[in-house]
């Protein structure tokens, strides 16, 4: 949502952001951590650090590798690569992308380099919007970052202005990213080559890597329409993409409630790991549920709202969701305003145009 700000006091804002040029990190540190013998996650170790990185699984099988998400660059995925040479000569024999959006799958291309025979298995909506017109943001960004340094810049002046203390670590983020995280996202992705899937499940497809299984299924929509996840029931291991999100949620989804329905189906799979598109990996299912307790909020106050006759503005006004912010994002006030930007105000909306929608099916 933009929002008019003063040209001058933009100007007075920006003279005061302390960050200095030397104190910018690198925002493709990839980690790793082993979860199971012959099962390893590479990470990002912050999470909220805009641009987002999705999780990567290793498995290590008899005779090959199986790898869940291609990383969201090409120096992010060859990260990966380097790690799973040093772990196993095997090649990777399949690359699972959840969804099409690129966070998780630009880095596929390393992947077909690395190992000219690997199948590249996902929905058929992701090899469309890999192929298609969902890559567009990609190819912009390579050629002109100028109109979102302008947006972030006004953004973080408007923060400044407001004078809250809580928003000096939020300026910071911001400031990593627009004046120096962006534009090596440009360099990465000037390098990309789009490089959609090759074997399509769009219900669920069984893999069986010597005693191991590897389940790969499309329980519904969620994130995205595409959404699948990847469950590996000996080792009670589930990766769910961005289906779940960690430390914040995800409210981009065209209809809240079908993701509502497919958190549901989530729960019946007897996991003890989930291993989210974003953050910290999680034991139990006590964070799936504090999903579905959202939504299912989210769901019961838009209805209400909307049965009062607001429109969206109003609806804005009468939804709140600040509780589930502080159950979320606990003290941190980089990821309350992250909540915020990523679930709330998205979400709100799009639960209003659904139940509209539902509304006039009646």
């Amino acid at each position: 949502m933009k929002r008019p700000i003063n040209l001058f006091v933009l100007m007075c804002c920006l003279t005061h952001i302390s960050i200095g040029q030397s104190s910018f990190t690198d925002p493709l540190e990839i980690k790793f951590k082993k979860l199971q013998d012959d099962i390893y996650l590479a990470y990002r170790p912050d999470p909220l650090r805009f641009w987002v990185e999705g999780n990567v699984l290793i498995i290590i099988n008899d005779n090959d590798v199986v790898v869940v998400e291609g990383s969201g660059t090409p120096r992010s995925a060859q990260a990966v690569i380097a790690y799973i040479r040093q772990l196993t000569d095997k090649p990777v024999a399949y690359l699972i992308n959840s969804h099409g959006h690129g966070d998780h799958t630009i880095g596929n291309q390393e992947y077909r380099e690395a190992y000219p025979g690997v199948e590249i298995i996902a929905h058929e909506g992701t090899r469309e919007y890999i192929a298609g017109r969902g890559y567009n943001y990609v190819d912009e960004i390579a050629q002109s970052t100028e109109s979102r340094k302008k947006n972030g810049e006004e953004e973080i002046a408007r923060l400044q202005a407001e004078g809250k203390p809580e928003n000096k670590p939020v300026v910071e983020n911001l400031v990593q990213y627009y004046r120096h995280d962006i534009d090596v996202r440009q360099a990465e992705y000037k390098k990309v080559t789009r490089t959609p899937p090759t074997l399509i499940v769009n219900e669920n497809l069984r893999l069986y890597r010597g005693d191991r299984i590897i389940d790969i299924l499309h329980i519904g929509e969620g994130n995205t329409a595409s959404d699948l996840i990847v469950f590996l029931p000996k080792e009670r291991i589930v990766c769910t993409g961005d289906i779940i999100t960690e430390p914040v949620p995800y409210g981009f989804a065209r209809n809240p409630f079908t993701w509502l329905q497919t958190l549901r189906r989530l729960a019946e799979f007897d996991f003890d790991t989930l291993i989210p598109g974003h953050g910290e990996v999680q034991t139990g299912k006590a964070y799936l549920q504090r999903f579905m307790r959202l939504f299912e909020s989210l769901r019961g106050q838009v209805a209400s709202a909307t049965t009062s006759g607001l429109d969206l503005e109003g609806v804005r006004k009468k939804v709140d969701l600040s509780a589930f912010n502080k159950e979320f994002s606990g003290d941190d006030p980089v990821a309350q305003y992250y909540f915020d930007q990523y679930f709330t105000i998205p979400a709100v909306e799009r639960a209003l145009n659904q139940y509209k929608l539902q509304q006039g099916r009646q």
